[in-house]
């Protein structure tokens, strides 16, 4: 996959266009990569971690404070899907292992296994909202029903463990062994084999130990935060155009700046599809250079949220009133 402007992006059947309205020169200045922005943004989320975890141990004696404390901790490791995903372009440090370590412990922590997640995110790079050969595309709702759906993981919760479950067996499916290098095969599901066998330890442990520590501080929280996640995903793209132009089939959003930090810069997302060889920590440059071109920029999630919902219902009104009499 080239995100370069020396040459085209994407395939022949989905051409992908938006890098050259970058300049060569300062795609090759902003594509400089470093161990430090990487290294400052992993100890701000492990304390984040931290004190979230905290939280819920302080708040554990009143309900509704600790529900609250395990929401905001469950949100702070569900965004380890950041790191994750910034190790897998193999941007988020200069030193090749030190990607591979991070993306591979952020993996194991959230329940998405790197490798296998590298190669699916390459597809979902190079088929950007294709209908058929994006493996990530998002639906648009077609009610609420379905939009609540999306948000609370009903889809996502049986992918993630049938990812497992495959991974562990070595039986991916076709969609999967369309992605998955047939030389990496075995990798991938050795890797998963591991992370499987971790979960297995821990629970063990648990029970041994009489401990609910890790349903406390990990499982619990991991699981309430994850529509956060789906919240966030579903704006990267759903809505956006289902076409080759990275600049508007993709959303960038304009979040706060601690949202920012603990998420490594990715609601600059239109800019990330744009230059995927680009560091994290220069997309907020990379997005003063492309903003003049941007076709999907929303000031918030809850501005895009508000704007899907609103298609939503409006689409429901629309049918309601084509079929009275």
């Amino acid at each position: 996959m080239s995100d370069t402007t020396f040459g085209r992006m994407g395939t022949q059947e989905w051409s992908l266009t938006g890098p050259e309205k970058i300049p060569r020169q300062t795609l090759k200045a902003l594509r400089e990569r470093s161990n430090g922005p990487g290294l400052a943004h992993l100890a701000i989320h492990a304390l984040a971690l931290l004190a979230t975890g905290t939280l819920v141990y302080l708040a554990k004696d009143v309900w509704w404070t600790w529900l609250l404390a395990s929401f905001v901790h469950g949100t702070v490791i569900v965004l380890l899907f950041a790191p994750l995903h910034e190790c897998s372009h193999g941007t988020a440090f200069r030193t090749r292992w030190l990607n591979t370590a991070v993306g591979m412990l952020a993996g194991l922590i959230s329940m998405r296994p790197f490798l296998y997640f590298k190669y699916r995110h390459t597809a979902h790079h190079t088929y950007t909202q294709h209908d058929a050969l994006d493996p990530d595309i998002v639906p648009f709702p077609d009610s609420m029903r379905a939009y609540f759906a999306m948000i609370l993981g009903a889809s996502f919760w049986p992918k993630m463990l049938g990812t497992l479950w495959r991974g562990t067996t070595g039986r991916f499916s076709a969609l999967e062994l369309s992605f998955i290098p047939a030389s990496d095969v075995r990798r991938v599901s050795w890797e998963i084999r591991g992370a499987v066998l971790v979960y297995l330890l821990v629970a063990a442990a648990s029970i041994a130990l009489h401990s609910w520590a890790a349903v406390l501080y990990w499982l619990f929280p991991r699981f309430i935060g994850e529509p956060v996640l789906r919240a966030i995903r579903m704006a990267e793209h759903t809505g956006a155009e289902e076409s080759p132009n990275l600049l508007a089939n993709t959303r960038t959003t304009l979040a706060n700046p601690v949202f920012r930090t603990l998420y490594w810069n990715m609601p600059y997302h239109a800019e990330h599809h744009v230059a995927s060889s680009v560091p994290f920590h220069a997309l907020g440059r990379l997005h003063r250079e492309l903003r003049p071109h941007l076709g999907c920029l929303s000031t918030s999630y809850w501005q895009v949220h508000r704007e899907i919902v609103g298609q939503v219902l409006r689409g429901r009104r629309g049918q309601r009133e084509a079929v009275r009499p």
